[in-house]
């Protein structure tokens, strides 16, 4: 199974959440986002998937888009915003 990242907060995908990326990290009590690409693919490296996989990592938007990243390489170098307008992935570097 390919490591599946989805938003699943309670704000609307048309409201005001659309500033908060899908994809973050948890450090003690907050959520930050990922510094640059490297830290992203660590994250995901983290997970431990099967071997079996076919895929590297899917992000799914709450508009119902799916990202699907099939190695390294394919994942962004710079942010990511989905057609809805979503933060899919924002990098603080």
């Amino acid at each position: 199974m390919v490591p599946i990242i989805e938003y699943r907060g309670k704000g609307n995908v048309f409201g005001t959440n659309l500033v908060t990326p899908i994809v973050r990290k948890r450090e003690g009590q907050s959520y930050q986002n990922f510094k640059n690409k490297a830290e992203f693919i660590d994250f995901v490296d983290s997970v431990r998937p099967s071997r079996r996989v076919t895929g590297y990592v899917t992000v799914k938007c709450s508009c119902g888009k799916t990202y699907e990243f099939s190695s390294k390489d394919e994942i962004p170098d710079s942010n990511l915003i989905c057609d809805c307008g979503r933060h899919v992935l924002i990098y603080d570097s």
